[in-house]
């Protein structure tokens, strides 16, 4: 999308879309971390729901980690929390 081939307009998506998913998990109950929840085909508990979407986003950041250091740029630090 044109829209996102800057890398301001890009971060600002990314950014936006991370803080959604911190502010998401922020508001749970705790109790209500092992009720089942259906994710695609899946059904799993709201934590396990969390760790998988943890493990794809820290996927995808191994991903484009190599990308940018492949055109020669040190990547950003981590800033989980």
């Amino acid at each position: 999308m044109d829209e996102f081939k800057t890398k301001a307009a890009l971060s600002a998506v990314v950014m936006e879309a991370c803080n959604f998913a911190i502010a998401a998990v922020k508001e749970l109950d705790a109790s209500s971390l092992n009720e089942m929840v259906k994710m695609g085909p899946n059904e799993m508990t709201r934590l396990t729901c969390i760790n998988k979407a943890f493990e794809h986003q820290t996927h995808h950041r191994g991903q484009c980690t190599i990308y940018i250091r492949m055109k020669g740029v040190k990547p950003p630090n981590e800033r989980l929390f």
